[in-house]
């Protein structure tokens, strides 16, 4: 019988990582990295681990690396699995484009799915903290150190301060990231003069399992399942000059209506049933500015920031969480591994910040580049239509 000889595991380039907010992008990588035997410790400023945001779509490059973490079956419970997306006219209601997901589900080797934010970051946090992460709530990012072993955060929790160190430190603490703020990077959110309203209707007369896309001038609104399917998720995205700076700040539903009056009047009753609309300016970030330095760097939103326009927000956190977790097990030093990290990462993003730049201008368009829109869309939908986005969902 042949001996198999011995050999040792290739060291990690971080024994222990400190992750500044608890969002999905930061549960995300909490997970990937305890299950690469990382200790962990999640600093989320909210006191309750609960996300208020609409819905979200997740397609295969996502569920594929929430497959290999092991949470996907978890994940599938409180999701749905959309048959098919249409692109309407906003105004007739006219489907201009239908493209069934299956196929290309099938074709990428990964489901598309959709579902409500709270129900992602649950399955998240579960998942992480039965990994073995530790979870703090209610604290406040006040600095951010070196030492001579690593880097700690320095946190507000109640009247105290406390330290928290690692060998590493990740922000992922969203479009205004305390992180990159304490880092010192020059690379303000820019607001894209567009305010999305968002509003979740009990649906208790069912609803097809699909995602609507209904396209107007300088506004648009998508419409899909979540929560297994009892209810709605509906946002409502406008051209408004006015920057509103947080996420969840009140919607005024009478400036919605009015903004879509003369819109497709079942679209206009769908609207009506929304008890009341939360709203949020979109913001994106440059996407070649500096990610971290030393033992530092970001994540998600906190790092390239994006438009919805192609709902690959959260699949690009969930990807970094992935690529995060693999440069931390190649590398053997803590610094090269985060500089691999982020060299791996920007150019991608940086790529889908740009495609979704472009979706939302086409998205707005009138007259007659609006024509020639719907006359390409109507040519070219079904399969081929999921087709041109296979550099992202294929890898």
């Amino acid at each position: 019988m042949a001996v198999i000889p011995f050999q040792p595991r290739r060291p990690l380039a971080a024994r222990s990582a400190v992750i500044v907010g608890g969002g999905i992008g930061g549960l995300a990588c909490a997970l990937a990295l305890r299950q690469a035997g990382i200790a962990v410790q999640v600093l989320e400023q909210a006191r309750k681990l609960r996300e208020v945001g609409a819905g979200l779509q997740l397609s295969p490059n996502a569920t594929r690396i929430l497959r290999d973490l092991g949470v996907l079956e978890r994940i599938e419970k409180a999701a749905v699995a959309p048959r098919a997306l249409l692109v309407r006219d906003g105004r007739t209601g006219t489907t201009l484009s239908r493209s069934n997901y299956a196929p290309a589900a099938r074709r990428w080797g990964a489901p598309f799915l959709v579902i409500h934010r709270a129900d992602l970051q649950d399955a998240l946090a579960a998942a992480a903290q039965e990994a073995g992460a530790a979870v703090a709530l209610g604290v406040d990012l006040r600095s951010i150190e070196r030492t001579a072993s690593g880097v700690r955060a320095v946190v507000g929790q109640g009247d105290q301060l406390v330290a928290h160190g690692a060998d590493v430190l990740i922000g992922a603490d969203g479009v205004r990231s305390a992180v990159r703020s304490h880092l010192g990077f020059a690379a303000p959110p820019v607001f894209a003069r567009r305010v999305a309203y968002r509003a979740t209707i009990e649906m208790p007369d069912g609803h097809p399992p699909e995602v609507h896309l209904h396209l107007g001038k300088n506004a648009h609104v998508v419409v899909y399942p979540v929560r297994g399917g009892k209810a709605l998720n509906l946002v409502a995205i406008v051209k408004e000059e006015r920057a509103v700076t947080r996420w969840s700040a009140p919607g005024d539903a009478g400036f919605v209506h009015a903004a879509f009056e003369g819109w497709n009047p079942d679209l206009r009753r769908l609207m009506a049933r929304a008890g009341h609309f939360l709203c949020w300016g979109l913001y994106d970030i440059d996407p070649l500015a500096r990610w971290g330095e030393g033992r530092v760097t970001l994540l998600g939103d906190a790092a390239h920031a994006m438009l919805p326009f192609l709902a690959q927000g959260a699949a690009q956190a969930i990807e970094d969480a992935a690529a995060l977790a693999g440069a931390l097990t190649r590398e053997t030093q803590a610094e090269p591994a985060l500089r691999a990290y982020e060299a791996a990462r920007r150019e991608r993003t940086a790529m889908i910040q740009g495609a979704a730049r472009r979706n939302g201008v086409v998205y707005h368009l009138s007259g007659p580049p609006r024509m020639a829109r719907d006359l390409v869309l109507r040519r070219t939908g079904g399969d081929s239509l999921l087709k041109r986005y296979g550099w992202i969902y294929g890898v």
